[in-house]
């Protein structure tokens, strides 16, 4: 038994004590009790039935099946619950998400590519008068398509998204047991079926949903490239295909799950002169194709443009936060901190001071699961460089790549952005568990004392940047 009860009163004793410790010292600032009891209430639904399905999905059959439908199961309700809390909190911004902004666009956008349709005119050209980069084509294409067949209903978009996540968390399933053991994969299958920040967005009306499918199948079919022998075509023009979609959603995407691939193939079988061989024809192959397709997308020119744009973003955003956040450029000094720790960002928010806060304390249950969690992420991590486990290449180079990214940008505090890695994540976060030591226990609660000092680190920041503390 690799998720014993231990491990859930662990989990649900360390989260419950954040949120009661900053009732008592922050009395003031203390969030809404339903918003209180929901979230206590995500987090010991987490717990338990990360309990309950490891210990009895461990050797039932048809898991793909069973796994896919109660996926299905749990966002649908997850949509249910985001429409609940929004009519509550923020009514004025149904029928989407607490604090909509972008949701809002995508939702325009999507009538003008319905439109277009009906009327027989060019999706792009149309799109061209409403969005400023071509990089944010893709969701609206999807929106549009589905609103031409179903109408022009958000909630459209919302079950679409449950239905693809249920197949994310099939494919994450799929791609651990190609990486590790059955073992591994079921509790990662699990995992991502109950894990609360996926559930959130899935019951949200933006890209990120749509962009974890499409990297993840990606990686899927791209590990295929490295374990068959044959039908090697068929995959690789799948990959290039998700490497072209992904430039109409987000650029920077594109260039990372190229990278992974090509690293992944390349040194995952190097002992025979044959390895080698089929190695340098799979990544001259893979490296023609997707040059090919970015210049027949005409993105090459977007991909130089991100690239310098990023070089100074970190003091750019800094230097935007003083001005409307009240973050002073001395006073940041929480900076390295999101450096150092850009894997475990983005850090509970849990103290109500400003109206501006409830889109962001209302999801206090998602960082907290992870940044607990996530112990067990970089018991994975060591394990992969300490073995070996080249297998690992891919996944990691994606996860890893992509944080560093964010990190260097200044935003790999923000949910949105990091939540992209955390399907990947979720692959090491299973062998960490799996790979059970005598001393892990008294690891992981120092571990989450640490965390402890860290989060109440945070939301102190947050209160002293505004004067509040």
């Amino acid at each position: 038994m690799y998720w014993v009860k231990s491990h859930t009163n662990i989990g649900i004793l360390f989260s419950t004590a954040v949120v009661i410790f900053h009732i008592i010292v922050f009395p003031d600032y203390m969030m809404p009790l339903p918003i209180i009891f929901i979230g206590v209430g995500i987090i010991l639904f987490f717990y338990g039935a990360l309990r309950w399905y490891t210990l009895l999905w461990r050797k039932v059959k048809l898991f793909k099946t069973k796994l896919f439908f109660h996926s299905l199961f749990y966002r649908v309700i997850g949509v249910s619950c985001m429409y609940a809390l929004t009519f509550l909190y923020d009514p004025r911004s149904l029928p989407f998400e607490i604090a909509a902004a972008d949701s809002w666009n995508y939702h325009y956008s999507g009538i003008i590519v319905a439109d277009a349709i009906r009327d027989g005119k060019n999706i792009f050209t149309s799109l061209s008068f409403f969005w400023s980069n071509e990089s944010d084509y893709g969701f609206s294409i999807v929106i549009g398509h589905l609103y031409s067949i179903f109408g022009k209903f958000p909630v459209v978009i919302k079950l679409f998204n449950a239905v693809i996540g249920s197949i994310t968390v099939v494919r994450i399933y799929q791609i651990t047991k190609i990486v590790y053991q059955e073992e591994q994969a079921r509790i990662a299958g699990v995992i991502a079926m109950v894990m609360p920040p996926l559930l959130w967005f899935g019951g949200m009306f933006l890209k990120e949903t749509t962009l974890m499918f499409l990297l993840i199948n990606a990686a899927f079919f791209a590990m295929r490239i490295t374990e068959q022998t044959k039908f090697r075509v068929y995959y690789i023009i799948v990959v290039l295909l998700h490497f072209g979609v992904l430039f109409y959603f987000r650029i920077v995407l594109a260039p990372i799950l190229l990278a992974a691939i090509l690293l992944q193939i390349t040194f995952l079988k190097l002992k025979k002169k044959r390895d080698i061989f089929i190695s340098v024809i799979l990544n001259i192959g893979i490296l023609i194709g997707s040059i090919y397709i970015l210049t027949i997308l005409h993105m090459d020119t977007y991909v130089i443009q991100v690239i310098e744009a990023s070089q100074d973003q970190f003091g750019n955003e800094l230097e935007d936060a003083s001005k409307t956040g009240g973050i002073k450029y001395t006073a940041a000094l929480i900076a390295p901190l999101l450096i150092a720790g850009a894997i475990l960002t983005p850090f509970p928010s849990v103290l109500n001071f400003e109206a501006s806060q409830l889109g962001i304390f209302t999801h206090f249950q998602n960082e907290m699961i992870r940044n607990s969690m996530y112990f067990f992420v970089f018991l994975g991590l060591i394990r992969a460089i300490k073995l070996k486990q080249k297998k690992t290449i891919l996944i990691g180079t994606i996860a890893l790549v992509y944080v560093m990214v964010l990190a260097a940008s200044g935003i790999s505090h923000q949910d949105r952005f990091q939540i992209l890695s955390l399907p990947f994540l979720i692959v090491f976060m299973s062998d960490g568990i799996v790979s059970r030591y005598h001393k892990q226990k008294m690891h992981w609660c120092l571990y989450l004392a640490l965390i402890f000092m860290i989060i109440l680190m945070w939301n102190i920041f947050k209160l002293s940047i505004r004067g509040l503390f």
